[in-house]
Parts: C-alpha cells; structure tokens; sequence
C-alpha cells in the first residue's frame, strides 16, 4: 500500500502583510535592502521600482495640489 503524501503546508514568510505606517515604510525598506544585498539580479528592477514610484509620486502630488 503506497504511503498517503501530504500536501505542503504554506509557509508564514510567504504572506507577510505590511502596514501602511512608519513601521510598515520600516519593514518596506528592510526588504528592499535585504533582496539589493542578496538578489544580484533584482537590482535593475528594484532601481526601476524607485523611479517608477517617484516620476508617480511627483505626478499625483502635483495634480492634488
């Protein structure tokens, strides 16, 4: 009889929610400088994140001003 496979269990790390506070921008900020030190590869993407969000961060404050 062929032994009963269970299936794998979701991991806590994978479903990590973060505020949107001072400590959430914390935790925000830790990652992204864990994976700019751990992901080699990420770097364009993480760079490209932060000029994205920036030109639309200007974008809306200027158009709710």
């Amino acid at each position: 009889m062929p032994r009963r496979v269970d299936p794998p269990t979701r991991s806590t790390f994978g479903t990590v929610t973060v505020p949107g506070n001072r400590a959430g921008a914390i935790v925000s900020l830790g990652l992204v400088v864990i994976s700019w030190l751990a992901i080699p590869i990420a770097r364009p993407f993480l760079l490209g994140t932060a000029v994205l969000g920036i030109v639309f961060a200007l974008i809306l404050r200027w158009k709710h001003r």
